[in-house]
């Protein structure tokens, strides 16, 4: 099996992405291999330079499909990609985050930090269903792929979204994991939000109430922590008893349609 790493084809050499890369090329349980250059997971798409954007144009891609929420849209609009590029979002009541329900005070520690990421990631097989829904559909009735599945550090709901579509397609669940936590490679999530050297999303704390975190509990936030992800599948198999039954009793995903994913997005 290939090893889960910044393969060249992984990571596109772009200015001012911020966690952009392609999540292709892992095989499969059944010895297939997900095709590169079809699926695209990153953060905020906002702060890319105008070669960045030719070169993310130059992919072919027919689907952004953005996991934020209003407010976050509102504030970090996605840019446009040409007219054949589809925008999938859905305004929904915010997701309520143990994060935000904090007081961010100084005493907040790793600790505790810790606990709400991994609460966070337990609601979202309910939280999210809304936008999983949404992304499952335009893969399997439309637009398809090239399809960038985003949010806004791409992290959380990005990874969650993007460790869902590789269980569907049979990969591995240790692979699913690194590559989630590769996340902790390829970006520098603080200086991201900080704007640092003008390269990052430049989030003010105002906007982003963990930047007002002490530095430890923020190191824990921003973390691709695999108990994050280990909490989120825990909760929806507690529920549901495997991905594919959670997938086809609540995202309405069966065993044809992860079939009809299985035709587009592996190799023969």
């Amino acid at each position: 099996m290939m090893p889960v790493d910044f393969a060249p084809n992984r990571v596109p050499p772009l200015e001012r992405a911020c966690n952009f890369r392609d999540f292709g090329g892992y095989d499969t349980s059944d010895g297939r291999r997900v095709r590169w250059g079809r699926l695209y997971r990153s953060g905020s798409l906002t702060q890319l330079s105008d070669p960045d954007r030719s070169a993310i144009g130059s992919l072919g891609i027919l689907a952004i499909c953005d996991l934020r929420r209003l407010d976050e849209r509102s504030r970090h609009p996605d840019p446009e990609f040409g007219p054949g590029v589809t925008h999938l979002f859905w305004d929904e009541p915010a997701e309520v985050s143990p994060l935000r329900g904090q007081t961010f005070a100084q005493s907040v520690g790793a600790a505790e930090a810790r606990a709400a990421m991994i609460a966070m990631y337990a609601q979202m097989p309910v939280t999210l269903v809304t936008r999983l829904r949404g992304m499952f559909a335009g893969l399997l009735k439309g637009p398809g792929t090239p399809m960038i599945l985003h949010c806004m550090v791409g992290k959380d709901r990005t990874g969650f979204a993007a460790a869902l579509l590789l269980s569907a397609l049979d990969v591995p669940h240790n692979v699913i994991v690194e590559d989630y936590v590769l996340t902790n490679q390829a970006v520098d999530l603080r200086a991201q939000l900080l704007g640092a050297e003008q390269a990052g999303l430049g989030i003010a704390v105002s906007a982003e109430p963990i930047l007002a975190l002490p530095r430890e509990a923020q190191d824990a936030v921003l973390a691709a922590d695999a108990d994050y992800l280990g909490a989120g599948f825990a909760a929806l198999e507690a529920e549901y008893g495997s991905v594919n039954a959670y997938l086809s009793a609540v995202i309405g995903v069966d065993d044809d349609a992860r079939r009809q994913l299985a035709r587009a997005l592996l190799e023969d």
